[in-house]
Order: C-alpha cells, then sequence, then structure tokens
C-alpha cells in the first residue's frame, strides 16, 4: 500500500502541484484504517486534473504551430504570384518599348495642334484687344470695377499665354516678344488705372465704409483676384522660369501701404496752425489729433471686420499702423526743436495716451503694451532733458527778474507787508514758489521720476539764486552806510527779508515733503551725514545763514547808533564812574530797536537777541579790559565794582525782558 502511494507522489509523473503528503504514522493506527478508500480518491481526482491540463496546454501549442505554417504556406504563393506578375509586366514593356518611337509622330503632331487650337484661340482675343482696352478704359472710368478688372483679367490672360508660349520655343525671338509687348502695353496702363481707383477708394476708407460699403467691398475682392493671381503665376514660375511683366502685382501690400500713408495724412492735415500764427498751435493740435483718434478707432472696431477679410486682422492691424504713424508724426514735431511750453504740452500728451483720455476710452479699450512704445526712451529722454534746461533758464530768469523787483519795494517811504502774526515780509519768496508750484503741478502731471528731477532743479538753482540775494543785501547795506537817511524803513526791510530767508526754507521743506517724501525722509533725527547729503537740507541751511546775515546788518545798525551816542566809550572812564548813563543809553536804544525786532519770525528773533546779547557783552567787557583806569582808594574801587554790577543786572534784566516778549 504504501509502495502504490509512493508511485502516485513521484514527481516524475506529475506536472501540477504535488499533493498533500500522507501522515503514514496516523494510518498505522487502527481508527484511521478505514480513510484509507477516501485518500486514494482524492489522490485519483487530482491526478485526473493535472493530466486533464497537460493535454489542454500540449493541444494549444499545437494548434498555435499548425496556424504558423498555413500563413507561411499563404505567404509563399503570394510571393511566387507577385513574381510571377512582375515577370509579365517586365515582358510587356519589352514588347510595347518600339511604341514610343512609333507614336513620336504623332506626339509631335498633337502639341503642334495644341499649339494652334491655343493660337486660335488667342486670335479672337488679339483681334478685339483694341475694342477690350476701349471698354476696359471705359468702365474704369465709369466706377464699374469689377467689369472692368473682369476684362483686362482677359486682356492679360491673352497677353500671358502668348507670351509663355514664346518663351517656350527652343529659339525665343526677341522681336516677337518686343512686338507682343507692345501691342499689349495698354493693358499694363489700364492695370495702373484701376489701381489708382482702387487706391482712392482704400484711402477714403473711414469716409466710404460709413456712405457706401459696398465700394469697399469690391476693391478688396479685386485685390484678393489680383493675390490669387500673382500666386498662380509665383507657381508657374517655379516650373517655367517664366514671370509676366507687372508680376507680381502686391496689391494686397499696397493696399496696406495706402492705408498707412492716409492715416499720416490724416494725423498731419488736424494742423491748422504754427508757432507764428498762435502760441497755442501745438496743444490745438494735439487735442484735434487725440479726438480724431478716438473718432476713427470707433468706426474701425465697429464698421470695418464686416467689410475687410477675416485674415486682414483689419482692427489690430489699423491700430498698430495708427500707432505707428503718430509715433512717426511725434518724432516729426520733437525734430522741429520745441520750446518752452510746446515740450510740456507734448510729455503731458504722450504720459495720457494709455489713459481713458485716448487708447484706454470706454469704447476702444486697446491695450498698448501689445503695440510698443509710442516713442523710444531716447526721444523721452531728449525731451525731459530739454524740459529741465528750458526750466533752469526760466527760473533764473524768473527768479533774477523777482529779486530785481522786490528790492524796488525796499528802498520805498513805506514799510513792508505783515503777514496775519505782524511779521514783516515781501512777495519775493511767495511769487517764486508759485512759479515753482506750477512747474511741479506740470511736471507731476509727466511723471513722478520728473518731480524729483524738478525739485532737484530747484534746489540747485536757489543755490545759486542764495548767492544773488546775499550780494544784493550787501549793496543794499552799502548803500544804506553811505546815507543813513535813505532808505527811511532800512531796518524794516532788512527784517523782511531775514523773515523772506526762512520762509525759503520752510517752503523747499513743504514741497519736499509733498512730491518726495519718500526719496528724502530722515529716519534718524541727528544723523549729521544724512543731513548733509540731502541737497534740499544743505538748501535750508544756506538761506539760514543769509537770515543770520541779515540780523547782523540789523545789530551793525544799532551798534552805529550806540557808537555816535558814545555811550561805549564811556564805559570804564572818570565819566562813567562819576554819573554816566551809558548802558542806560544802550538799554534805551535796544528797547527802541525792539519795537521793530518784534516783526521778526520767531526763530530769527532769537536768534538776534543771542547775537545782540553776545556783543553787548562783548563790547562792554572789551571797555572793561582794554582802559586803564586808575582807583585812588577802595571806596572807588568798591563803588565801581558795585555799578558794573549793577549795569550787568540791568543788561540782564533788560533781554529776559525782550525774551519774555517772544
Amino acid at each position: 500500500m504504501s509502495g502504490s502511494f509512493d508511485d502516485e507522489e513521484d514527481p516524475e509523473h506529475s506536472q501540477g502541484p504535488a499533493p498533500a503528503p500522507l501522515d503514514l504514522g496516523r494510518l498505522e493506527r487502527p481508527d484511521q484504517l478505514e480513510k484509507v478508500d477516501q485518500y486514494k480518491r482524492r489522490v485519483a481526482r487530482k491526478k485526473a486534473s493535472v493530466e486533464a491540463m497537460l493535454k489542454t496546454a500540449v493541444q494549444s501549442q499545437l494548434d498555435g504551430v499548425r496556424t504558423g505554417l498555413n500563413q507561411l504556406q499563404s505567404a509563399l504563393q503570394d510571393v511566387y504570384q507577385i513574381k510571377q506578375s512582375l515577370d509579365e509586366i517586365e515582358e510587356n514593356y519589352r514588347i510595347i518599348e518600339p511604341l514610343h518611337s512609333k507614336l513620336k509622330s504623332l506626339k509631335e503632331e498633337n502639341s503642334r495642334f495644341c499649339q494652334l487650337s491655343a493660337a486660335q484661340e488667342n486670335l479672337r482675343h488679339i483681334f478685339t484687344v483694341p475694342e477690350s482696352v476701349s471698354k476696359t478704359r471705359e468702365l474704369i472710368m465709369e466706377g464699374k470695377l469689377l467689369q472692368a478688372h473682369k476684362h483686362l483679367s482677359d486682356l492679360e490672360v491673352s497677353r500671358d499665354d502668348l507670351l509663355l508660349a514664346l518663351h517656350r520655343q527652343p529659339n525665343q525671338s526677341p522681336t516677337d516678344k518686343n512686338t507682343l509687348t507692345h501691342y499689349f502695353s495698354e493693358v499694363e496702363t489700364l492695370s495702373k488705372d484701376l489701381g489708382k481707383q482702387l487706391w482712392v477708394i482704400i484711402q477714403r476708407t473711414l469716409l466710404s465704409v460709413r456712405r457706401e460699403p459696398t465700394m469697399i467691398c469690391t476693391a478688396l475682392r479685386i485685390i484678393e483676384r489680383e493675390e490669387r493671381m500673382d500666386s498662380a503665376w509665383s507657381r508657374k514660375y517655379d516650373q517655367t522660369g517664366f514671370l509676366p511683366p507687372g508680376r507680381p502685382k502686391k496689391w494686397r501690400e499696397r493696399c496696406f501701404e495706402v492705408l498707412q500713408n492716409s492715416i499720416a495724412g490724416r494725423i498731419e492735415g488736424s494742423q491748422l496752425e504754427t508757432r507764428d500764427q498762435n502760441k497755442m498751435w501745438l496743444v490745438r493740435h494735439l487735442e484735434i489729433t487725440r479726438q480724431l483718434m478716438i473718432d476713427d478707432l470707433k468706426v474701425v472696431k465697429t464698421l470695418l471686420p464686416p467689410v475687410f477679410p477675416p485674415d486682414y486682422d483689419v482692427v489690430r492691424r489699423y491700430t498698430k499702423m495708427y500707432h505707428r504713424a503718430l509715433s512717426a508724426h511725434l518724432q516729426e514735431l520733437i525734430d522741429q526743436k520745441l520750446e518752452g511750453n510746446e515740450i510740456v504740452s507734448l510729455l503731458q500728451w504722450i504720459g495720457a495716451y494709455d489713459s481713458p483720455e485716448l487708447m484706454r476710452h470706454p469704447e476702444l479699450n486697446i491695450d498698448v503694451k501689445e503695440l510698443g512704445p509710442l516713442l523710444e526712451n531716447n526721444f523721452i529722454v531728449h525731451l525731459r532733458n530739454q524740459y529741465l534746461k528750458n526750466m533752469k533758464q526760466n527760473i533764473a530768469e524768473w527768479s533774477r527778474n523777482t529779486l530785481r523787483t522786490d528790492m524796488k519795494d525796499w528802498i520805498k517811504d513805506e514799510p513792508p507787508d505783515q503777514d496775519g502774526d505782524g511779521f514783516f515780509n515781501t512777495q519775493l519768496p511767495v511769487i517764486i514758489f508759485q512759479m515753482m508750484e506750477q512747474n511741479l503741478q506740470v511736471a507731476n502731471i509727466i511723471g513722478q521720476d520728473l518731480v524729483k528731477k524738478v525739485l532737484e532743479l530747484f534746489a540747485e538753482e536757489l543755490n545759486r539764486f542764495a548767492q544773488e540775494y546775499f550780494i544784493e543785501l550787501q549793496g543794499f547795506e552799502e548803500r544804506h552806510l553811505a546815507d543813513r537817511k535813505e532808505p527811511k524803513y532800512f531796518v524794516h526791510y532788512v527784517i523782511a527779508n531775514a523773515n523772506n530767508c526762512l520762509a525759503f526754507g520752510e517752503y523747499m521743506k513743504e514741497l519736499r515733503k509733498r512730491y518726495i517724501k519718500s526719496d528724502y525722509e530722515e529716519e534718524i533725527a541727528d544723523d549729521t551725514e544724512q543731513i548733509r547729503k540731502d541737497p534740499f537740507q544743505q538748501l535750508t541751511d544756506r538761506f539760514l545763514q543769509l537770515a543770520k546775515f541779515c540780523c547782523d546788518i540789523i545789530l551793525e545798525e544799532l551798534f552805529i547808533d550806540l557808537r555816535e551816542s558814545n555811550c561805549l566809550n564811556d564805559l570804564m572812564t572818570r565819566n562813567w564812574m562819576a554819573n554816566s548813563n551809558g548802558v542806560e543809553t544802550i538799554i534805551a536804544t535796544w528797547a527802541d530797536y525792539h519795537r521793530d525786532f518784534l516783526h521778526l519770525k520767531p526763530t530769527m528773533y532769537e536768534i538776534l537777541l543771542a547775537k545782540g546779547q553776545r556783543r553787548v557783552i562783548k563790547e562792554y567787557l572789551k571797555a572793561l579790559l582794554s582802559r586803564k583806569l586808575s582807583f585812588k582808594n577802595y571806596e572807588e574801587r568798591k563803588a565801581s565794582a558795585e555799578k558794573i554790577c549793577a549795569e550787568a543786572e540791568q543788561i540782564k534784566h533788560q533781554f529776559i525782558d525782550m525774551c519774555g516778549k517772544l
């Protein structure tokens, strides 16, 4: 029994998975012997299943081999048949080869027949050429352009076929070609005449599309027909090497050239005046151009697309042509050497080009980025540099003239004006900064980068102006010292100028803060290096020094009065010891001038008092240390010391009192 089981389990006779091994140890037990038959049946079933799978696999492989052999047999038969057919074809070619030479004469005869047939057909056209030419010319004059083009095309076909036939002849005759060309010479003239009519229509596209759009359609149909003829002859040229007279006509290209020229003409025609006729000629010209562009592009966007073929992409192309023509026209204007405000007007107009005022108009909304810049950057830079150059000249002239006008007020027999706080001033800083404010507003419209350059230019020119101002103040003082009676209100106007100088610095800071605060904002209050580099801060310091110079002039005027009163010379003298009232004179003089000093702005008032106090003390100490006053006894020394202390207290209280009135 165990031997039988070993045979069943032999792996050499099994192709499927091996059955589970029998536990013989368990079978030796008496209670497991009755399961022997059950194990035998299970092993038999597994064996039968493996044998069935093996037979199926072998059968499948045999079927595949059989199918492959059949296909190879069929392919072999096809190869034999193809070879047999090729042999038959080769044999037939050998048989009919002599037929080519036998039919050569027939081929030549057929060629002559075709030529004669074409000549016979062309003869009818040749004989009617003069009549066709006249009829075509008449149709052109009557404006029947489609019919005229039909006749013209027939004439061109006759001419071109004859010239092509001559071209194909082995022995070409120049005489025959010249005769034909001369005979059909009117055809090319008619083509030009028809073209002129088309270009008139195309030139008036914007007008015609509103009144007679069919005229534009007619012109475009003729242009497209000629384009197709150009293409056809281009292909024939590659085959024959022949090209008829006047080809290619390139009428589509010419159409776009006419449109471009018409746009340029419309822009140039909007200039109604010259500089000699009207100083505002450029402003009017640019405004008319703006309105014209908007109106024209509205028509282009709404009316032209239904009329022009889609591949013309007429809206984009026309807009680009307008952009290009406008750019060329603006360059011509720049080449004319624009003056003064003309540059400003042009820069403002260019700045508004990509805005709702023009290309971004609600009914247009054209993206100019696709068109490129209206003017190259070098033109813009040139305009701005010229604008700044003109502004520099104007500022120098305006400031100089304003100063001269202001100086006339300095010698008037009436005191200067006062502001709401009672401080003396003149109109000098107000006029100059009003002019600057106007220019900054204009620059701000043109571009923020220009604002900064304008402000820097102002700072530069005001530095130069400060030097002129200083020289004129020196001259004003010298003329007064020559005759102290004139002008009557000398001190008052010096005070006004001190206030003016302070106003210059304040105005400049205000302009800087308003227009370019972020560029010069002081991050650290005590950053002296930053302040030194700031041209506006330097300008403020410059005018502050000028204001201090005015304070020096005022103090000099006061001390001249003190010297003339001899009160300073009496100090530390016997007369002073006896009962001199020199300090009282100093205090009284200061009190007299102090009524005028109250018209100084607080900053300058403080500076003046500080300078005056130092100078009074200096003069007093100078007298104390320079004069050799001999005392006879202790009482004199004591009295003098007490007098010095008392006068020091007087001076101290006087200045404290004046400071309290600030």
